[in-house]
């Protein structure tokens, strides 16, 4: 039998071991083996290279490893501390630094987007911060524009003919927009007045311990930095191509590790980013009844809610949890905030399709 690979490593330390310790979890604590199980199950299931996750209990990250894989070519270990592009849930990050600087007073999440960036089309002048935040901005990207060069070129996506920049009137719909979140970097740094990078350095990464996480920057040398996979027509996993993320860091292009995903929903449960009460502003529900637009009109979205910048559901113990899933470059990647537990979960895979939410969601469903 061939022996499966496996890496475990807790703040910061890892070790290959071969074999998996078959032991149930009947508490908080930590098990390493169960939870190396259950990703192995999960490598088994989906065909994923290499299946990482780490697990936050009360205040400390008591597990991040991983199953397989973080590169096929020269095969290098899955581990708690590989950097993947963790594509959407940058937006955790980018929501982090605005209610930051809207407990210092600094902005308002009602404050309309033109007053931070005067350059947007006519048309937007009812867009607010919160709308952005939440996805019911109505921000139209025009076709053809996915390619973007500058912070101008950036604005400049958004179409200028009358009637034409806004899909629906903000707030009465929601349509997920990964480009109007972008334009929330031009926000912070038009506020902070540094850059983003430095900003998120100085207030997010380094108070929450999150020492692998940065910009996806192509030409940068990243150490530990994984490889992303989809699947041929045959089924076999083939390198993904790479999106070029320049001024899309703030929606989707981050780089972060497992571990110091969970680090920053530690840091949020503990208020070390921002009180208490912006915690809570955060987490309060924005829309009574979500309706989705599509070209055919708006669509009923199911039971998840919406937060400011977190998608909100209950699992099938009835508890509340927050989240954002992210997809990109051949990596699935969730984080899993449940405060009231004092539990958070982060997964990440790097094979796409795949459905990251579920297979987090099985770690979270481990504990009590």
């Amino acid at each position: 039998m061939t022996p499966r690979c496996f890496t475990v490593g807790c703040l910061g330390t890892c070790a290959v071991v071969v074999g998996v310790v078959m032991a149930p979890i009947v508490s908080a604590q930590l098990d390493q083996g169960a939870i190396l199980d259950r990703l192995g199950e999960i490598r088994r299931e989906t065909g994923a290279p290499g299946v990482m996750a780490a697990v936050g209990v009360d205040g400390t990250v008591l597990f991040a490893g991983g199953v397989g894989w973080a590169e096929l070519e020269n095969q290098v270990p899955a581990a708690g501390v590989t950097v993947h592009n963790i594509g959407a849930v940058s937006k955790a990050m980018t929501t982090v630094a605005v209610m930051q600087l809207a407990e210092q007073g600094r902005l308002r999440l009602d404050d309309r987007l033109e007053q931070y960036i005067p350059s947007l089309p006519a048309g937007v002048e009812d867009v607010t911060l919160r709308h952005v935040l939440t996805h019911t901005s109505g921000l139209r990207l025009s076709d053809g524009r996915e390619k973007i060069g500058s912070f101008d070129e950036l604005v400049g996506a958004i179409p200028r003919s009358p009637n034409a920049p806004l899909l629906f009137s903000p707030g009465s719909f929601r349509a997920y927009s990964s480009h109007g979140f972008n334009l929330l970097q031009k926000v912070i740094e038009s506020v902070s007045g540094v850059s983003f990078e430095d900003y998120l350095q100085l207030n997010v990464w380094g108070p929450a311990g999150m020492g692998r996480t940065s910009f996806d920057i192509a030409s940068r040398i990243v150490p530990r930095r994984g490889s992303g996979y989809k699947r041929d027509k045959s089924g076999t996993p083939i390198n993904s191509p790479s999106l070029d993320l320049t001024f899309r860091f703030a929606a989707d292009g981050m780089l972060s590790t497992v571990q110091d995903l969970v680090r920053l929903g530690v840091a949020i449960n503990a208020n070390v980013l921002m009180s208490p009460g912006s915690v809570a502003t955060m987490h309060r529900p924005q829309l009574e009844e979500i309706q989705l637009f599509t070209g055919d009109g708006p669509t009923p979205e199911g039971p998840t809610g919406q937060a400011i910048g977190w998608l909100m559901n209950k699992d099938g113990r009835g508890r509340s949890y927050f989240y954002q899933t992210g997809m990109i470059n051949g990596v699935s990647t969730v984080l899993i905030n449940y405060p009231a537990e004092h539990l958070v979960i982060a997964l990440t895979a790097n094979l796409l399709p795949f459905d990251a939410h579920k297979a987090g969601q099985s770690i979270a469903g481990m504990y009590p």
